[in-house]
């Protein structure tokens, strides 16, 4: 629900709280990018409206709900089973039933570390690497009107690091 616009919907709206913050670098902390994320940080997240007032509340707002989104989209569930008999399952751990099995379960939430407010125009950038590699790649080998339009020479690499 939070994730109303895409990146190129959203950059705009950084780069207007990033103007804000050029000129008053004191109200970062205020603005509560780096946090504190307490219960007055997410209440200002329910926010839901979608019409730009061209404030620095307004696209803070979208920008942080932004943050939020892309965490809950990358984060990872993890479902562990493990089977047990009748007289084993212990009564404090939660059971599934099948019709010839019984298992305990558990289930872990991991990475819910907020995405950081300086990774939006890394995430600008390459998703419009992503969309140049397909308009190239992919839906220009068919029409040769897109293939002249798009002479950009620029790779799209995905790197991944160790965490």
């Amino acid at each position: 629900m939070l994730d109303m616009l895409d990146i190129e919907g959203l950059y705009p709206l950084y780069s207007r709280v990033e103007q804000y913050l050029e000129e008053f670098p004191e109200e970062r902390s205020t603005l509560q990018i780096d946090g504190p994320y307490n219960e007055a940080f997410y209440e200002k997240l329910l926010d839901l409206s979608t019409e730009d007032d061209g404030t620095v509340a307004f696209a803070l707002t979208k920008v942080q709900q932004y943050r939020i989104a892309m965490t809950a989209k990358d984060c990872s569930i993890m479902i562990a089973l493990s089977p047990c008999l009748q007289d084993e399952c212990s009564e404090q751990r939660p059971v599934v039933l099948t019709s010839k099995s019984r298992f305990t379960f558990s289930v872990s939430v991991l990475d819910l570390d907020l995405k950081p407010y300086e990774s939006i125009p890394h995430q600008y950038k390459l998703d419009g690497k992503i969309v140049n590699y397909y308009l190239k790649n992919v839906q220009a080998k068919d029409d040769p009107v897109m293939s002249n339009l798009f002479k950009e020479n620029e790779d799209c690499t995905l790197v991944l690091h160790k965490v």
